[in-house]
């Protein structure tokens, strides 16, 4: 595929893939895997949406708690990015998003843990904590592993721009 066109491709699938459609996909996935774990590991509960209501705690789970922005940066990072295969920019972007959702997973267990055991001030202390470090830092570590893994040399827009030039 010629420069033009791929770039016009990648310039154009943030609007095709939007905000949006990634929230239909992984907001569902993150409070319905979250109920099952927490069901697995012997904290019973269940979803009334947007809820995940245990015995103790009735879990309102917002968009943020999913980290839909952080999918989507990463799949702008992704996109925005020249030089990379169709199939390696997929599998890139593949293979970030399944760690964020560990990651977030995680997140979430240990939150709904702390939350059960500790009580709320504690987890609202931890889930402040976390917040701030690890939805800072979450998406650039990914992204920085997954380029070293992969070997990617250009920079998102900046080697668009300089091939422009």
């Amino acid at each position: 595929m010629n420069y033009p066109t791929s770039l016009i491709i990648r310039l154009i699938t943030p609007f095709i893939i939007s905000y949006s459609l990634l929230g239909k996909i992984i907001y569902p996935a993150t409070i319905f895997s979250s109920s099952i774990i927490l069901n697995l590991i012997g904290i019973k509960s269940f979803i009334f949406s947007p809820y995940l209501i245990t015995l103790n705690n009735n879990i309102r789970f917002s968009e943020a708690c999913a980290i839909i922005s952080a999918y989507f940066l990463l799949l702008l990072l992704v996109v925005l990015t020249k030089d990379i295969s169709f199939k390696k920019r997929l599998k890139i972007f593949l293979i970030g998003s399944i760690v964020l959702f560990i990651i977030n997973i995680i997140r979430i267990l240990v939150l709904i843990y702390i939350l059960e055991t500790r009580g709320f001030d504690s987890f609202q202390q931890t889930h402040d904590i976390i917040w701030l470090v690890l939805g800072s830092i979450l998406v650039s570590l990914t992204w920085i592993g997954l380029i070293r893994h992969y070997k990617i040399k250009a920079i998102p827009i900046y080697s668009d721009i300089k091939y422009l030039l």
